[in-house]
């Protein structure tokens, strides 16, 4: 798993929590959930689907990576909003407005046409922060934790 530093421009905001002891492999850059109180997990380890893992939704890793045998809790900092870049899951097909939502679809990877709704239905975890033009392979995400309202309110 690479390790990819992806804050990019404008103000951000942390957490500080823990990576489980003997968890899978947490990398920096990774979009992590709270699935087991106090303690993040990255899409892999938390085996969620979609609506799922947005519902318990954090941000991204940005300092405690983990090569998943560790004996002890590992503490890291998550960025719970910011804008970061990542690839997509495939290639755009079609432009998409600024605004777009975008679902989490691996560990560092992102998919466009989320959808929005209450908690256990929507997958989205953020908005595009510029547009997305056919043919592109990445894109710069406005990601705001869904714990904290974002990128729209759990009801």
């Amino acid at each position: 798993m690479p390790s990819v530093q992806r804050y990019r421009s404008g103000r951000l905001a942390e957490v500080r929590t823990f990576v489980k002891a003997m968890a899978t492999p947490v990398s920096v850059g990774d979009l992590v959930a709270i699935v087991t109180p106090g303690h993040v997990d990255n899409w892999t380890s938390a085996g969620l689907a979609a609506a799922a893992f947005r519902t318990s939704f954090l941000g991204v890793l940005a300092q405690g990576a983990t090569k998943g045998g560790e004996s002890a809790d590992t503490p890291c900092l998550v960025y719970t909003f910011g804008e970061f870049e990542f690839p997509l899951s495939a290639t755009a097909a079609a432009a998409i407005d600024p605004g777009g939502l975008v679902a989490a679809a691996g560990d560092q990877i992102v998919a466009t046409g989320a959808i929005g709704g209450a908690a256990g239905t929507g997958t989205a975890i953020g908005r595009l922060a510029r547009p997305v033009n056919v043919g592109d392979t990445t894109a710069l995400v406005r990601i705001e934790s869904s714990l904290f309202g974002g990128p729209q309110a759990l009801a």
